[in-house]
């Protein structure tokens, strides 16, 4: 029973550093839209400073991935910001695209806070979080198929 508590505390640290990856991946992927094509993403605050934010959330997604209960933390002390930013942004201008930036910010805020206790089962029994990604596993059965 104890392995089967420690694997759900590696695949909840492992979705949560996944899951700030792929945030900093699409956050990257925006920016450079934004630079090269299209104007609009610019106007909605892409563009060198959200490159930045992009690689640092990759960074810190990667130190969860590594056990770097302090990379957690400040995940999470940069989503709550980010969190906060939209909602004032959300209360001045009443837009359904704040909205939906607000409501992910705050979620992902939530499952980072969430994922406190797990990491600290995995720092105190050694144990690394769960590395897979069910997406690329996906795509690799369907190359295979």
């Amino acid at each position: 029973m104890s392995e089967t508590r420690q694997i759900n505390h590696a695949q909840c640290v492992g979705k949560v550093a996944n899951l700030v990856i792929f945030l900093g991946i699409l956050g990257i992927i925006l920016s450079i839209l934004a630079l090269i094509v299209s104007h609009s993403l610019a106007q909605r605050g892409y563009g060198f400073r959200y490159i930045m934010i992009g690689l640092c959330m990759m960074g810190l997604g990667y130190g969860i991935r590594y056990r770097y209960k302090y990379c957690l933390y400040a995940a999470t002390a940069l989503f709550l910001t980010l969190s906060c930013n939209f909602l004032f942004r959300l209360l001045v201008h009443h837009t359904t695209y704040l909205t939906l930036r607000f409501v992910l910010c705050a979620w992902v805020s939530f499952r980072l806070i969430r994922s406190f206790s797990s990491m600290q089962m995995l720092i105190a029994t050694n144990t690394f979080p769960d590395k897979n990604n069910r997406f690329m596993r996906f795509l690799l059965r369907q190359k295979h198929s």
